[in-house]
């Protein structure tokens, strides 16, 4: 890990998501908004002062000149709360081997125009050094039940990480989920339709990692069929290798 002056991973304790809550003010500092033609599109995650880390399906057709990517900005329906800033992207790099029917290697970067000034409410997340705890927390911008109205201020949910094999033990045909996938969740506790490219964190009881990035699943918070992330850890040589110019904090 590169060192760096500005630390990730440390959220702001001030005061989609099924059964969640919502997040206290920027609680979450890495937390970025995918705007596509003016409109929300995806989540995502603050990496480096340069990139965002979200998800491939998120990406797959969208023309980059088009694409805002929003930080520091807490509820979508008030602008003034807090200092949001935004920016263009320059550069799109979505995992080659991306399959979008079985949602395999379902992770892209995002090269941001000008670089971000780290701040209170404005941080970079880290990216883990070691596997998983056995709870994690989803945390994005979705809705609290299947179908319901989209929440403008971010919601929270704490959801179980399954094994591998707890996964392939569910409804899901097993060989649907690949090991580069990471289950988590349980009923009424998902991440949800607009979750999209939104972290899965665990906390050390210090500073927060993300281990996942919201990919798939089937409807929300059902019965056997948990969410399905990308497994961070296993993209973490592919991340270093596209990142440009750029300093990954630890």
């Amino acid at each position: 890990y590169f060192a760096s002056f500005v630390d990730c991973g440390f959220s702001n304790e001030e005061i989609r998501i099924v059964g969640g809550k919502p997040t206290g003010v920027n609680q979450y500092p890495w937390m970025a908004r995918i705007i596509y033609d003016g409109k929300f599109h995806c989540g995502g995650s603050l990496l480096t002062k340069d990139y965002v880390l979200s998800a491939a399906h998120c990406i797959k057709k969208l023309r980059r000149s088009k694409i805002r990517i929003i930080f520091g900005d807490h509820d979508q329906e008030i602008t003034s709360e807090s200092q949001a800033i935004q920016r263009a992207v320059t550069a799109v790099i979505k995992h080659k081997n991306f399959d979008p029917d079985t949602y395999n290697n379902d992770i892209a970067l995002l090269r941001l125009r000008k670089p971000i000034v780290f701040s209170k409410i404005i941080k970079p997340i880290c990216l883990p050094r070691y596997n998983y705890d056995p709870a994690g927390t989803v945390v994005g911008w979705g809705r609290t039940s299947e179908g319901g109205e989209l929440p403008s201020i971010v919601n929270q949910v704490k959801v179980p990480i399954m094994s591998l094999a707890e996964c392939r033990n569910q409804k899901y045909k097993s060989t649907r989920i690949t090991p580069t996938m990471l289950c988590a969740g349980r009923p009424r506790m998902d991440s949800c339709q607009g979750d999209s490219g939104g972290p899965l964190l665990l906390s050390n009881g210090v500073k927060y990692f993300i281990v996942g990035v919201v990919s798939w699943g089937v409807g929300c918070g059902r019965e056997g069929y948990p969410g399905v992330y990308t497994r961070i850890s296993k993209f973490i040589p592919w991340i270093k290798s596209n990142l440009e110019n750029t300093c990954l904090c630890s």
